[in-house]
């Protein structure tokens, strides 16, 4: 069971207090220091974490029981009590190296890393304390070396920061802020009193959203605190990179300020994080348009788990290991598209760049969230001018690229999943009748699904114009008869998230997947489906599921709170079914959407519960408002 509470007790403070690490802090330090923290009770022979899971992003500390820590593929066992537990994850920030298993009943309090960095910060005691701590541990447990743990410790905040921060006085104006902006070649301003006192922090979105969209009005008060941020986030200097980037984007913030002994010591923004972060996924995509023979492209396929292990130490918010992890699919298609059709060039004499032509990556590919093992789905559209010769070969080598596909390891297409031929190849004009045709009052077929599902199309070669036109089409035809999304709606499954009333998890009683469900279908299907339909309503055109919730939110067609919610769960649902394919990977088990509740530590099981509790939320909002057209 898990307790979260606004403040930290007497009685806990004094159960920490017994423990070395806060023997010389003072119960108003630990207090003011201790933010974000949750307790919680396990019984005996439950998991606080489990070897391969997500860091949690922060330290259990036990206050009664006792825990122990044990590796299923060695001798290591280590028994914790009164001390604290997850430290080398701590300090790596990557996976779990260890199954921490309750061995009696125990109580304990999980404090958030911000609140580690601020302890450490404020008393050289607990930072030397801890720090040996974790070197102890360290000791005990294997995959220890150094260089893996390099890789993390030095990517802070203090390495990416932009430093000395440039600074204006309160009362000054926003032009001067502009100027100063574009002499220093930067896009935000420490805000400080004549003291030097931080008061906040303006940026030029902040110019932009605050003060130029209502100039006429703004005109006449022009002092820069008025349009300034009163609350940025703050981060100590060693504060993770990959953290950081996770507290900004939670905050929807875009610059944070790095605090150094109560005094400002830099900048951090968004973009500088994103670019450090994600260049190494450019590289790997780089060599992998070097391959030259499929076999090379099925090596990559089978090691794509160690990029995903990689993206974990690199992200704490699994869309951006998504985009990722699609951009190195996507390079493989890329690369796969090219040696098939040089093959047809050589065997058949043909050359597709003779015609006009688009290759279209479909569904999760187009929307670049692609996880470890994604299926097939792809499409061709040729230009009405194509000779029906050159048709049939296209078609032929449609058949053959997906079968290249195939044996590098994608999931073989399954007409009946999204109820698309298998690589459908036609001609511009027959694309747009079989369009009418799904948008038919008179179709009720299942078909009418593919209406909504063309508009998830990304052009990977070929003519890109083919395939604008076609998903502009589909928006014209659903702005002009909007009653075809109710029609949809009224298709879709109903919606039975895999939680009971009773807050268990429904799983497969029988069969393959006994003990448990599947993460896509049954979760993660409910927030991209009822988000495209309400991106066809909105005429949207952004692509990703988020950018698209973010937009409805723009549009005032859902909440704040219900996008916020949203997200959340979207993040959460494909964070832990990357962690699920990666320990399958790891473990040589075939890669599937399934994953077994009973298998998460109880941290995950809540925080999976949460987010389909969300998810139900949201899709049930979009289903009511599209049903009221």
């Amino acid at each position: 069971m898990i307790e979260e509470s606004m403040t930290l007790s007497n009685t806990i403070i004094e159960k920490l207090k017994t423990q070395h690490l806060f023997e010389n802090l003072s119960s108003e330090d630990i207090k003011s220091a201790i933010t974000r923290f949750a307790e919680i009770h396990i019984l005996t022979g439950e998991l606080v974490f489990r070897k391969g899971e997500r860091y949690h992003k922060g330290i259990y500390f036990l206050l009664n029981g006792e825990i122990s820590l044990s590796n299923p593929n060695s001798s290591i066992n280590i028994s914790c009590s009164n001390c604290p537990v997850g430290l080398s994850t701590f300090l790596g920030k990557t996976m779990y190296t260890m199954n921490a298993v309750a061995q009696a009943d125990c109580d304990l309090l999980f404090v958030h890393e911000l609140c580690i960095y601020r302890l450490m910060e404020l008393s050289d005691d607990f930072r030397t304390k801890l720090i040996k701590d974790i070197q102890v541990r360290l000791t005990h447990l294997e995959n220890s070396s150094n260089t893996f743990l390099m890789q993390s410790i030095y990517q802070t905040v203090s390495g990416v920061m932009s430093s000395p921060v440039i600074t204006i006085q309160t009362g000054k104006s926003v032009v001067k802020a502009a100027n100063l902006m574009k002499e220093h070649k930067i896009s935000s301003l420490l805000v400080v009193n004549r003291k030097q006192i931080v008061k906040g922090l303006v940026t030029s979105t902040d110019l932009t959203r605050k003060f130029l969209v209502d100039l006429e009005n703004n005109i006449n008060n022009q002092d820069v605190e008025n349009y300034m941020d009163l609350e940025p986030v703050t981060f100590p200097p060693e504060f993770p990179i990959v953290e950081a980037l996770n507290e900004l984007q939670i905050a929807g913030k875009t610059h944070g300020v790095v605090m150094q002994n109560s005094k400002p010591a830099g900048i951090v923004s968004i973009h500088n994080i994103s670019t450090m972060l994600f260049e190494n996924s450019h590289l790997y995509c780089t060599h992998i348009d070097n391959m030259t023979k499929f076999e090379e492209l099925k090596i990559v396929f089978t090691q794509i788990y160690r990029a995903a292990k990689t993206l974990a130490t690199s992200s704490r918010v699994s869309r951006e290991e998504l985009t990722a992890l699609s951009s190195i699919h996507r390079a493989i298609h890329k690369k796969a598209f090219q040696l098939t059709s040089d093959a047809f060039k050589t065997e058949k004499n043909f050359k597709l760049t003779d015609y006009s032509y688009c290759y279209l990556l479909l569904g999760a590919g187009a929307r670049r969230e692609m996880d470890l093992r994604p299926q097939i789905n792809n499409a061709f559209i040729l230009a009405d001018d194509v000779p029906e010769e050159a048709e049939k070969i296209f078609i032929e080598f449609a058949a053959k690229y997906h079968e290249n596909l195939v044996n590098i390891g994608y999931y073989p297409h399954n007409s009946n999943d999204d109820v698309m031929t298998i690589n459908m190849v036609l001609k511009y004009s027959k694309w747009i009748e079989e369009i009418d045709g799904w948008a038919s009052k008179s179709n009720k077929s299942d078909k009418k699904y593919a209406f909504a599902m063309l508009i998830d199309i990304a052009a990977l070669e070929g003519d890109i114009k083919l395939a604008w036109s076609i998903r502009n089409y589909i928006l014209r035809k659903a702005a002009d008869r909007p009653a075809i999304l109710s029609a949809l709606v009224k298709q879709y499954p109903a919606i039975k998230i895999p939680v009971s009333q009773f807050g268990s998890f429904i799983v497969e009683k029988d069969g393959e997947y006994e003990g448990m469900f599947n993460l896509k279908t049954q979760a993660l299907s409910y927030i991209v489906n009822i988000t495209r339909l309400l991106a066809i309503y909105a005429g949207i055109t952004d692509m990703g599921t988020i950018e698209r919730i973010e937009h409805l939110e723009r549009k005032k067609i859902i909440s704040e709170e219900l996008a916020t919610q949203a997200i959340i769960a979207f993040d959460t649902i494909t964070e832990t079914l990357i962690n699920e394919q990666v320990n399958q990977s790891v473990n040589n088990q075939k890669v599937t959407s399934y994953i077994s509740p009973a298998s998460l530590s109880l941290f995950y099981q809540e925080k999976l519960k949460r987010a389909l509790q969300f998810a139900t939320i949201y899709t049930s909002y979009g289903v009511k408002f599209l049903n009221e057209i």
